[in-house]
Formats: C-alpha cells, sequence, structure tokens
C-alpha cells in the first residue's frame, strides 16, 4: 500500500509541475506574440485604424465627439482609452505602438489581478498561476484581441481592479475608489455599468451605510462628468455614447450560443469547476464571500452574454466572462486540491483525476501562434501599398482602412464602421445628412482615388459606380495583407474619377 502510495504521490507531483510549466508557457507565448505584433506598422484588426483617428484627433485639438460628417465620424465609444493612447503617443510617437502598448500593458495587468485574486483568496500561488495561465490560454479564443489597439484590455483591467478592491478592502477609502474604477471602465466602454451592477447591489446588501460611497461616487462622477462631456461637445457626447447604442439590434439566439460555443465547449472543465466554486460557497463559505462570488459571476458574464446579442459583436466581448471563469476556476481547484490531500492516501487518485482533467483542459485551447504574426510578405504589401498611396496626387478615400492615407502625410476620411453604426442606428435626419454629404462628395469627385474593400455599404453603390470606375485591384496576391483577428478583410479594389 505505501508503495502505491508513493507512486500516486509522483505522479500528483508530475501532473502539477507539468500543469503549472503549460500554464507558464500559455503567459509566456502571449508575452512573445504581443512583443512581435506591437511592431507591426498595419492594421491587426480591421478597427484599429479608427482608434488611430480618434487618438490623433485628441492630439491635434479637435473635438473628438462632433457632428458626424465625410471628415470624420467617432466610434460610439467613451474617451477614456483613446485620451490614455494619445498620451502615450504623445510620448512615443505616431503609429500603433503606443495604442497597443496600452492594450498590452492593461492585459498583462489582467493576469497579475487573476493571479492575486485566487492567491489571496485560496493562499495558493500554485493555483493562482492556475488561473492567469488559463486566462492567457483563452487569447486565442477571444479572438487574439488583448494586445489589439482597441478598448477592451483596459475595460477589464479596470474592472478586475475594482472586484479586487471590493473583495479584500473594507476601507471607506477603497469603496471611494472603487467607484471612481466603474466610473473609468464606463468611460472606457459602456456595457462596464451593467457589468458592475451586481457587484453594486452586493455592496448595498452587504453593508448599505458604506455602499452609499460607492454608489455615490459613481452616480456623481458618471453624471457629473456626462453633463460636462456634452455640454463640451454640443451635445454630441449623449448622441454616439447613448443614443446609437440604444438601437442596436439583439439576435436572441445568440444566447444560447454563448453558453454552448462560447462558454461549454470550449471550457468544459473550467466551467464545471467555476460552477463546483460557486456552488459550493453559496452553501458552505461565509455569506459574504459565497454573495461576492455569486454577483462577480452574474455581472461579468452576464454582462459578456448581453454583449454577445448584438449581431455584429466579436468574440473579444467574452474577456469578462473569461476572466471570472479563470478566477473561479483557480479558486475551486485550490478547494478541490485541499480536500483531496486533507485526509488519507485513498483521495489520492481523486486528486490526479482533478489535475488530469485541467491538463486536458489547458492542451484542449492549444494554437498555433504563428498564425497570428503578420509575415515578411504582409509587411511588403503594407509597404508597397503605401508607396501606392505616396504617387497619388490629392486626396484618398480608404473608408475601411482611414489611418492609411495618414502614413503618406495626407488627410483621413470618416471610417466605414463608424459610418455604418450611424447608418444602422439612426433614422433620423443626422443619417440623411451625412448620406448626403458622402453622395456629394462622390458626385463632385472629391477624391483622387477611393480604396475599397471586397464590400461597401449598397446605398453609395450607384453614386460610387456612376462617378468612379475601378482602375485595378490594390495586391497581385491573394493571400497577403489580410488583418488577423475580427473581420477578414483588406484593401481590395482602387477607384479612380470617371473622365466625362
Amino acid at each position: 500500500m505505501a508503495m502505491k502510495t508513493d507512486t500516486l504521490g509522483r505522479y500528483s507531483k508530475f501532473l502539477k509541475v507539468a500543469l503549472l510549466a503549460i500554464a507558464l508557457l500559455y503567459i509566456g507565448t502571449y508575452i512573445v506574440l504581443a512583443f512581435l505584433r506591437i511592431r507591426y506598422p498595419f492594421e491587426l484588426e480591421w478597427m484599429e485604424g479608427g482608434s488611430l483617428d480618434q487618438i490623433y484627433r485628441i492630439l491635434a485639438g479637435k473635438a473628438l465627439y462632433a457632428r458626424p460628417s465625410p471628415e470624420f465620424v467617432p466610434f460610439a465609444y467613451p474617451p477614456v482609452y483613446f485620451y490614455v493612447a494619445a498620451l502615450a503617443s504623445s510620448i512615443l510617437g505616431a503609429g500603433f505602438l503606443a495604442a497597443r502598448l496600452v492594450s498590452v500593458v492593461s492585459s498583462l495587468g489582467c493576469f497579475l489581478l487573476i493571479f492575486l485574486f485566487v492567491k489571496r483568496e485560496t493562499g495558493s500561488r500554485f493555483s493562482g498561476l492556475l488561473a492567469s495561465g488559463l486566462f492567457a490560454a483563452t487569447y486565442r479564443l477571444s479572438g487574439d484581441w488583448l494586445d489589439v489597439a482597441r478598448v477592451d484590455s483596459l475595460l477589464l483591467f479596470l474592472l478586475l481592479a475594482m472586484l479586487y478592491l471590493i473583495r479584500f478592502k473594507t476601507s471607506p477609502g477603497s469603496y471611494i475608489l472603487a467607484g471612481v474604477l466603474i466610473s473609468l471602465s464606463f468611460f472606457t466602454k459602456q456595457t462596464a455599468l451593467l457589468i458592475s451592477l451586481p457587484i453594486m447591489l452586493y455592496c448595498a446588501f452587504l453593508n448599505w451605510r458604506r455602499s452609499i460611497l460607492l454608489i455615490c461616487t459613481v452616480a456623481a462622477l458618471i453624471g457629473i462628468s456626462t453633463l460636462i462631456l456634452n455640454y463640451i461637445y454640443d451635445g454630441w457626447f449623449n448622441y454616439y455614447i447613448f443614443y446609437l447604442p440604444r438601437y442596436h439590434p439583439l439576435v436572441r439566439s445568440m444566447f444560447v450560443s454563448f453558453w454552448t460555443t462560447d462558454l461549454i465547449s470550449t471550457l468544459p472543465v473550467a466551467f464545471i469547476m467555476a460552477i463546483f466554486c460557486v456552488f459550493i460557497q453559496l452553501s458552505n463559505s461565509p455569506h459574504e464571500t459565497s454573495l461576492f462570488y455569486f454577483s462577480m459571476a452574474a455581472g461579468m458574464i452576464g454582462g459578456a452574454c448581453f454583449s454577445r446579442l448584438n449581431p455584429d459583436s466579436y468574440t473579444n466581448v467574452l474577456f469578462p466572462a473569461y476572466a471570472a471563469v479563470s478566477i473561479l476556476f483557480g479558486t475551486a481547484i485550490s478547494m478541490l486540491l485541499k480536500f483531496a490531500g486533507e485526509a488519507t492516501s485513498a483521495r489520492r487518485p481523486l486528486e490526479i483525476f482533478v489535475l488530469l482533467l485541467c491538463t486536458i483542459q489547458f492542451v484542449s485551447l492549444a494554437y498555433n501562434p504563428l498564425q497570428l504574426v503578420p509575415t515578411r510578405e504582409d509587411w511588403e504589401a503594407g509597404n508597397n501599398l503605401v508607396n501606392t498611396l505616396a504617387q497619388i496626387k490629392g486626396d484618398v478615400f480608404v473608408p475601411y482602412h482611414s489611418y492609411l492615407p495618414t502614413l503618406v502625410g495626407k488627410s483621413s476620411f470618416a471610417h466605414g464602421a463608424a459610418v455604418g453604426d450611424i447608418f444602422q442606428s439612426d433614422e433620423g435626419a443626422v443619417r440623411t445628412a451625412l448620406l448626403d454629404e458622402i453622395k456629394q462628395t462622390l458626385r463632385e469627385k472629391r477624391f483622387s482615388a477611393i480604396i475599397l474593400d471586397s464590400s461597401y455599404s449598397t446605398s453609395l453603390l450607384e453614386d460610387l459606380d456612376r462617378n468612379y470606375v475601378m482602375q485595378r485591384p490594390v495586391f497581385d496576391s491573394q493571400t497577403v495583407f489580410w488583418t488577423l483577428t475580427g473581420l477578414k478583410t483588406r484593401p481590395e479594389f482602387i477607384y479612380v474619377p470617371r473622365s466625362n
């Protein structure tokens, strides 16, 4: 029996070391990928260029939110990420480097906070590293989005920092700071308020007097800041941040897909352990602990589910859900391993079984990192496109990649995604005026060239075909310069004015 126990102990130790090595490998792989991708001077994701447009607008001292025009339409996001990236750009210079660096630093902060969360809760560095490694392993599931120049990594960092304060700090100052973080996260992306709502209810239920500090901080900062920003931007802040998102369609069938495809089929072991963790804590843990984790799961997973109902959403909206599952997974691992090692050797097989399941979960998330790195051919194709733009005299309209003309000192124009958001969500005078202005620029042949992707707004095709003619394809190869995440697209055709 002793020999069998020793053998099982060696198996258990080996599995722990292997599992830890795999978790660290995922974290290390992400860090290497982020380093390789951050230097790429072109888009990794098709709306990154629109982020640059907004950053450059801030640096130029122009209004970030203004009447939509052919020259500029902002994304329907609040301003925090863009101002942080603008600050970084003022130090590091123009281009994607600074904007992506904000996301990379934020994502590394998320890894650290997940580790600290589980370590503080369980006392186990091993479980904390597994939780952080699991979140790193979801990099591909969430669209390899953590390091791109978009708002989501900063949003998640702010939310996790808020959750850490609420869980482990009880001073009045920590609740005020948590309120500041909720407000900052809302002004990074609007869904933060929905995600934070269950946590605010938890605080109110736990200690309503102390929760007043949190809730009043959130209400005051969001309310007063909204009034000020709306005044500064002549009412356009409300239009982009509140009005347009109200009319985004929701697809109810995505609710089932979220649970079956985004969570259960991809993270079966981790998800079951997360449920186990919540159930055990609701049953046996102190009331405060169980209620917190239930509220955290409801906010983070529920918020991701709501975002997924938008038909235009991508898997980046799953960040909060994957972070919550990772924290609960790490906590559950610690519970199970502690239970298995508490008493007799009869429980050793349970420990090995749990470790094997976790290993299977990690291995199932393996991906080829080389597919996520732009190739030398992509760099060359991008440089050739820049040379083409430089040879064109006059303005060039590249609606799906609006940053490209700025690479040769030309003006950028409204990004197609921002324009499409207005066309989709606004049936009123603003939409009509913008559509008429864009059509007018086409009729006047304002642009020396228009470079389009394979599809464009059907409401403009008639005016485009009447006034411009396709000159040639942009690239000779069908394999280069495609975006690596999000919508797979690239500039495809060069149009020039028709001669009358």
